[in-house]
């Protein structure tokens, strides 16, 4: 896992005259879970649109897979085996199942395979393949958003807020997914997460971001020992 596959050398990204990100370093390695924490507001999604070129980085660089993206279009970036699950899951609410996964598929070839793999992964899915996105549970509209991104087969899978507003019993089924698609497929992935006790036990590292600068890295044990994690953003978690 010594190889970067995604790199942030002093990103800072504008929203008109608010700076939201201030120069951020990050790491992604080939085979990792990486995971950034953070408050409401401290610019964790801004972080992930940037990578996905919208809004564009105003000073800095992005390497992906040894290509500097900062100033691809956003089409162009999403063609390199990176998705992006965003947050508020945004399928189609009116769309079946399968059609759902079928826009996240770039070929019909491709659509074939990635079918079978990611309703193995979620089962509830293959329950629901002809009902529409819309009448789904929270929960099995996160499923679909995750499955629908997997259906290109990427290298890089960006993951945003994935447990926002899910049950327990839920989010502990999310999370076992993607720790499977890492452990089984090799699948690297960037999560963005307020839930930092299930993404700091999941990660192989993390990034803390406060008001848009990253202020510790370390491993995800490690960061769960830190003090100043714990008070923060650990307190009452379980």
């Amino acid at each position: 896992m010594s190889d970067a596959l995604l790199t942030l050398a002093g990103v800072s990204t504008f929203y008109g005259a608010v700076q939201a990100l201030k120069s951020v370093d990050l790491v992604v390695r080939e085979g990792e879970i990486v995971t950034l924490i953070g408050a409401n507001g401290a610019g964790k999604s801004t972080l992930m649109m940037t990578i996905c070129g919208n809004p564009r980085a105003r000073a800095g660089r992005i390497t992906y897979a040894g290509d500097d993206i900062t100033a691809l279009p956003t089409h162009l970036i999403m063609r390199r085996a990176i998705a992006h699950a965003p947050e508020g899951r945004r399928i189609f609410p009116r769309m079946t199942v399968r059609e759902n996964l079928l826009m996240g598929a770039q070929s019909a070839p491709e659509a074939a395979g990635a079918f079978e793999r990611v309703l193995a992964l979620f089962p509830r899915l293959a329950e629901r393949i002809g009902q529409r996105g819309g009448t789904l549970s929270g929960g099995e509209q996160q499923m679909l958003a995750i499955a629908r991104a997997l259906m290109s087969r990427p290298r890089l899978l960006l993951l945003d807020e994935p447990s926002l507003g899910l049950a327990p019993m839920i989010v502990r089924q999310i999370f076992a997914a993607i720790r499977a698609l890492n452990r089984d497929q090799g699948l690297t992935v960037l999560l963005v997460e307020q839930n930092a006790f299930q993404a700091l036990k999941l990660a192989h590292r993390g990034y803390v971001l406060v008001n848009g600068a990253i202020t510790m890295e370390g491993s995800g044990m490690e960061l769960l020992r830190r003090p100043e994690v714990r008070s923060a953003y650990l307190e009452g978690s379980a």
